[in-house]
């Protein structure tokens, strides 16, 4: 497939809105045989997530129920950028301290990934918080339910292998990380 074949939109409009996001059906023409088919997009805003770790390579993990599987997921912190936010590091922090009051030192963007783009159009970003300590309390929105706990670093492969954690972009995040880590790329 080349790059310079654009998909020309012959129209758009707006299914639904809602606070988090919006449904579109565009009108798109495939470049390879000209052919008009309807597409649904979801527009959400831009997402951020957390790998914080401690100074004894622990991960700072929430537990919260999640509507979508109707359980509790082991998930790291994170959530919607707002038009408060300057950037996704700045946005990351804020989430760490809201969700499980803990703050720490150099935060960086490790990545930045497509939750869905077959649907979606937004991006995930992943920060890293080094030497993350408890430094205040949480400050929860009204139906936020969310635990936090450290696990050791050393544990969090197997997590992952044995379905612990299954929420995917959490695994992103964390794989990411791991990765990074690995190549030390993540000093």
């Amino acid at each position: 497939m080349k790059d310079d074949r654009p998909w020309k939109v012959n129209g758009s409009r707006e299914l639904l809105q809602t606070r988090l996001f919006s449904v579109h059906e565009e009108k798109s023409v495939c470049p390879r045989n000209g052919r008009e088919g309807n597409f649904l997009l979801f527009r959400f805003g831009d997402w951020v997530n957390v790998v914080a770790v401690t100074g004894k390579d622990e991960i700072l993990l929430i537990r919260q129920f999640r509507h979508g599987n109707k359980r509790p997921e082991i998930e790291i912190p994170g959530g919607l950028i707002d038009s408060t936010d300057k950037n996704p590091v700045e946005a990351g922090m804020r989430e760490l301290l809201e969700e499980t009051g803990y703050s720490g030192e150099n935060p960086t963007l490790m990545a930045s990934v497509y939750p869905n783009p077959a649907i979606q159009n937004n991006l995930c970003h992943t920060v890293l918080v080094r030497n993350a300590v408890k430094t205040g309390e949480t400050a929860l929105e009204d139906c936020e339910d969310i635990e936090s706990f450290l696990v050791p670093e050393s544990r969090i492969e197997g997590m992952i292998a044995d379905g612990l954690i299954s929420h995917s972009l959490v695994l992103n995040a964390l794989q990411i990380y791991l990765l990074k880590k690995k190549r030390g790329m993540t000093a």
